[in-house]
C-alpha cells in the first residue's frame, strides 16, 4: 500500500532544518487594509485578516474576492485568496482613486435596460464610477443583475472600478452627420440586408451599422432595429440630417 499517494525517496541521516514562516514583502512593511466583504477587490489587491495575516486576490479568480473571506474554511475560498504571510503595523495610506481629471464629473447612472459597450462608463449611487471592460468580457456588461457594476456577485468579470466621482459630466454636443454626406440616407427597411458602414434613417436620425462582429445584429430582426431597445448592439446613432443624399452614378 501507499504507492498511490507517496513516493519513496530513500534513506536520510539527521533532521531537516525548519523552514522560515512566510512573511509579508519587506518592501511593504505594514499591513494592508482589513478585508471588508463586498468591496470590489481586483486581482493583485492585498488585504489583512485579524490585523496580521496578509492575503492577495488571485487574478484568475478575482470575481470571487469580494464575497469569499480570506482564510475561511469554506470550500473554494483558497481559489480566490493567496496567503502571503504575516505583517506588522499599517501601510501608509494612498490616495483614493478618482476619475480622469479631464472628466471631473460622474457619468450617467447605471441602467440595466441600456446595452453597454466596451469602454462605456457608468455611476453607481451617484458617487462610484465603473467602466465596461474593453476586451471580450464586455459582453457580460449586459448579462443581468449578477454582473451589475459594484453590486453584482460577478461585477469584476465585466466592470472595472475607476474610483469615486462628484457631480455630473459636462454634456457633449449632439452628434451630426459628416459634412461630406450632407443629406439623409434611405429609410431603414427590415427586409434589407445591411453590412458594416451602411447608413439608414429612422425618425429623422441617422444610424450606421457597426463594422465589427456586432454588425451581425443589424440583420437580427425587429428587436435589434435602429432606434429600438437593443439598437446599440448593432447600430451607432450618428445624429440628425436634412434632405437626401445625391444619387450615385449607375455602374457601366
Amino acid at each position: 500500500g501507499g504507492h498511490l499517494g507517496w513516493n519513496k525517496i530513500g534513506p536520510c541521516v539527521g533532521s531537516l532544518p525548519p523552514t522560515a514562516a512566510p512573511t509579508f514583502d519587506a518592501d511593504a512593511p505594514g499591513c494592508p487594509p482589513e478585508y471588508v466583504a463586498g468591496t470590489p477587490y481586483q486581482g493583485g489587491d492585498k488585504v489583512a485578516v485579524d490585523d496580521r495575516v496578509v492575503y492577495r486576490c488571485d487574478r484568475l479568480h478575482e470575481a470571487h474576492c469580494p464575497h469569499r473571506i480570506p482564510g475561511a474554511s469554506s470550500p473554494g475560498d483558497d481559489d480566490a485568496w493567496i496567503r502571503l504571510g504575516v505583517c506588522t503595523g499599517t501601510l501608509a495610506p494612498t490616495a483614493s482613486p478618482a476619475l480622469d481629471p479631464d472628466s471631473p464629473g460622474c457619468p450617467d447612472d447605471y441602467n440595466p435596460a441600456i446595452a453597454y459597450g466596451k469602454g462605456d462608463k457608468v455611476a453607481v449611487d451617484g458617487s462610484r464610477a465603473y467602466m465596461c471592460k474593453r476586451d471580450d468580457d464586455a459582453a457580460f456588461c449586459n448579462a443581468g443583475p449578477r454582473y451589475a457594476p459594484g453590486t453584482g456577485l460577478y461585477s469584476d468579470v465585466a466592470w472595472v472600478w475607476l474610483g469615486s466621482c462628484v457631480g455630473t459630466l459636462a454634456p457633449t454636443a449632439a452628434p451630426t452627420v459628416d459634412l461630406e454626406a450632407p443629406g439623409c440616407p434611405e429609410e431603414y427597411s427590415s427586409a434589407a440586408k445591411y453590412e458594416g458602414g451602411d447608413k439608414v434613417l429612422v425618425g429623422g436620425l441617422v444610424y450606421v451599422c457597426k463594422w465589427d462582429e456586432y454588425g451581425a445584429y443589424c440583420n437580427a430582426g425587429p428587436m435589434f432595429a435602429p432606434g429600438g431597445d437593443n439598437s446599440d448592439l448593432g447600430w451607432i446613432k450618428m445624429g440628425s440630417c436634412r434632405g437626401s443624399l445625391a444619387p450615385v452614378a449607375s455602374p457601366l
